[in-house]
């Protein structure tokens, strides 16, 4: 049964019924509407009061949602003083961040740590003996040099500091290496300067030197860019100064340059397949750029992190974890990808595992091993940052603070629901406005004052404040829980309110945190703690189906009475509608008697003038 659609089309009966129209006395003078209006407002009165029952539970319900949802909120918060961790809870502090932090666990054991870090955790390093994309010969033209940028007509200049004075060197896309070198040397030879420009096929450099200070711009285009000049600066090497590029010619933009682009570079070739890295497989698409195929493999389970040297041009591989393991690469289907990205031939640098010693006196060391740069000792894990020749001390101590905040922030939030729960008992409903003035929250004010369900939820929950628990520790008041000193207590009490003393917890927390966290947290059989039972109780309230559901629910106690009620206002409208028909009936018989007793004075008056004349 959708209560929804009753509750409008009881609504829409009900006001057509106190709306009706209609026209009388006609004959009599009475004002007959207004007769029969007035009988039915009074005949009506019932239906007023089951209309505003009906719309009162229909507040319950919504105030009791409200309540449902801050008491789930409550429940929640108190499922953390459940746990164990929330009371045994250790700081670590390192006298040396940089080289070694700590973070204490719940089972830490407290005291006084010496670490020495020798060395961290290196992973075996791959490196390809062959660059990626083999440089090309001095007789490559301009415009063909584009692995990491599109070649532009450029135009540089050339200052000789000495003199003051430069030369301009206009570049073309069908210059070839040579003839740029050429144009270069002519440059220098110009200004007085005794030197030259060279290209180095192998390692793909172009390198200027003299023998006078001088440096090069760039006036348009992008020739300092294509044979990385541009980040370069030049150098005293003690005979000349030098400018060198500061990575090949042909170092590539790994992030548009594709794995097919690379093997037509290298006149290679590659087809689509699976290759196996550390017995992994990865999937080779010849379409894909090379930043996406090695973020494919950093992001599979190979277990390695590879990257490109724009500077070196090459690849490299490092295992995630440190120690002396291979790097294994097959090429299960021949789809040559090792070979074009220049790391089919290789060299492997074994890796190391991270080397710490520990111990707990500053004598007596424990040398430790791990393959990587975090590892766990006495509860404790501790992350390596770097090696160092100092000795490092952990001091791991109990978190006393922040066992008292949780507690303090569970004080609070009590506070907060028993005030809710209390406002709500005790408030009264809007009576200065009519309802068509208040809003949804000022409708709702006053619905649950004196609810007696919502009292049994108070008086409840008030009755954990005293409530004994089994174990060392067996009220709240033993640990700094009460409901105030002398004067307020009996009024706190009343209100369920409640009142920290820190001191007194934190000297509990300090003697035997463990006893504290039975108290709260304790869930043997036979032998639940404070808050088990308080998170029991409102779980039992806040659940499908449980206290709160059964009253305001889908198949609550309320939409049960407003269930019942809408089929009594349904027949009482009927009714109330007969009963108007009913008057109107007699009305308009009394009209048309009226109407006939008329008529016949009427012609009996003309009759009696007829026969006197």
């Amino acid at each position: 049964m959708d209560l929804s659609k009753i509750a409008q089309t009881i609504n829409m009966r009900y006001y057509s019924l106190l709306g009706q129209f209609q026209v009388g006395g006609v004959v009599s003078g009475l004002d007959t509407a207004s007769i029969v209006d007035q009988l039915m407002q009074i005949e009506s009165q019932p239906l007023v009061e089951l209309n505003e029952r009906y719309e009162k539970y229909e507040l319950m319900k919504k105030a009791y949602e409200e309540l449902d949802n801050r008491l789930e909120e409550f429940r929640d918060f108190v499922f953390d003083l459940k746990l164990q961790r929330t009371f045994m809870v250790f700081s670590a502090s390192s006298s040396d961040e940089s080289t070694i932090s700590a973070q204490a666990s719940t089972s830490a054991t407290p005291g006084t740590y010496y670490v020495k870090v020798l060395n961290t955790a290196v992973g075996t390093l791959l490196e390809g003996n062959d660059m990626v994309v083999t440089p090309p010969s001095s007789t490559a033209t301009f415009g063909s040099l584009d692995y990491s940028y599109t070649p532009i007509d450029s135009t540089i200049r050339i200052y000789n500091e000495a003199t003051q004075s430069y030369e301009e060197v206009n570049i073309t896309a069908t210059d070839t290496i040579d003839d740029i070198i050429t144009k270069i040397n002519t440059a220098l030879s110009n200004l007085g300067m005794t030197g030259s420009a060279s290209y180095d096929q192998t390692t793909g450099k172009l390198t200027i030197t003299s023998d006078t200070n001088f440096f090069m711009v760039e006036v348009s285009g992008n020739f300092m860019s294509v044979f990385h000049l541009k980040e370069s600066n030049v150098t005293y090497n003690g005979t000349n100064y030098v400018l060198q590029s500061t990575a090949p010619v042909s170092s590539l933009d790994p992030s548009t340059k594709t794995l097919q682009d690379i093997a037509n570079y290298n006149s290679g070739t590659i087809t689509s397949g699976t290759v196996k890295i550390n017995g992994v497989e990865i999937t080779v698409d010849p379409t894909e750029t090379l930043e996406d195929f090695l973020e494919r493999i950093n992001e599979s389970s190979a277990g390695v992190t590879a990257w490109y040297d724009a500077y070196e041009n090459k690849i490299y591989m490092r295992n995630n974890e440190g120690g002396p393991k291979a790097i294994t690469l097959e090429d299960t289907d021949s789809t040559n990808v090792f070979a074009i990205l220049g790391i089919e031939n290789h060299t492997l640098t074994p890796g190391q595992e991270a080397h710490v010693q520990i111990s707990t006196d500053g004598s007596a060391w424990m040398d430790l091993y791990t393959s990587n740069d975090s590892f766990e000792y006495n509860g404790i894990t501790f992350t390596i940052k770097k090696a160092s020749s100092d000795t490092i001390t952990v001091r791991v101590e109990r978190d006393v603070d922040q066992v008292i905040s949780k507690i303090r922030d569970f004080v609070q939030k009590w506070n907060e629901i028993m005030d809710y729960i209390n406002e709500k008992l005790t408030e009264e409903p809007v009576t200065d406005k009519s309802e068509d003035e208040m809003t949804e929250e000022e409708k709702m004010q006053g619905v649950l004052k004196n609810d007696s369900f919502l009292e049994n939820i108070f008086d409840r929950l008030k009755s954990f404040i005293t409530r004994k628990i089994e174990g060392d520790i067996n009220y709240l008041w033993e640990i700094g829980i009460t409901t105030g000193g002398l004067g307020t207590g009996y009024e706190n009490m009343m209100k369920g309110h409640l009142e920290l003393d820190e001191d007194t917890l934190r000297q509990a927390l300090s003697e035997d945190p463990e006893k504290v966290w039975r108290f709260f947290g304790n869930d043997e059989e036979g032998s639940e703690g404070f808050t088990v039972q308080l998170y029991n109780y409102l779980w039992d309230l806040t659940k499908f189906g449980g206290g709160i559901d059964q009253v305001a629910g889908v198949s609550g106690r309320l939409t049960r009475e407003q269930r019942f009620l809408a089929i009594r206002i349904a027949e009482m409208i009927e009714r109330l509608q007969r009963r108007e028909a009913e008057l109107w009936r007699k009305f308009t018989a009394m009209e048309e008697a009226i109407a006939y007793l008329q008529m016949q004075s009427s012609w009996l008056s003309q009759a009696s003038s007829g026969t006197n004349k």
